[in-house]
């Protein structure tokens, strides 16, 4: 580990490595703050450094959401603990809460595994079909096998 290298964390961008004394104590400096803070090097290389001035970047953003109102959305910021900052794709800003964000992406979830299989069985009379249907198949097989 060189002075100079840039590690990314896990919620706060950036950082770059001002002093190395040795495995227990690594002296880091974030680059969008400039905030500097001691972390043992483990930390560092996992990206478990977090900067205690600033909130943590939220996993949701960058991620695109379907509304009914606005069509998709993508998620640009997270502000305070609830209210979510997205953008449409005529870039209009629009706020939410977020558990209306969250309802729309399990929404869009369960939309996408619904696609995903359309071959699933919905009824036990189809399911009871497709198992005669693989068992005559391997019935077949089986004796074909032997002759």
């Amino acid at each position: 580990m060189l002075n100079g290298s840039k590690f990314k964390t896990n919620k706060h961008g950036y950082v770059s490595v001002v002093e190395y004394y040795n495995c227990h104590t690594v002296i880091v400096a974030f680059e969008n703050t400039g905030n500097i803070r001691a972390i043992s090097a483990a930390k560092l290389r996992n990206g478990n450094v977090p900067d205690r001035d600033i909130p943590p970047e939220s996993v949701l953003v960058g991620e695109r959401v379907k509304s009914l109102k606005h069509g998709w959305l993508t998620i640009t910021k997270v502000e305070s603990e609830n209210i979510v900052l997205m953008v449409n794709d005529q870039n209009e800003e629009i706020q939410m809460l977020l558990p209306a964000v969250q309802k729309m992406k399990n929404k869009l979830n369960e939309m996408e595994a619904i696609k995903s299989d359309p071959n699933k069985p919905i009824s036990l009379k189809d399911l009871t079909k497709r198992n005669k249907k693989i068992n005559s198949i391997v019935k077949k097989m089986l004796t074909d096998y032997g002759s």
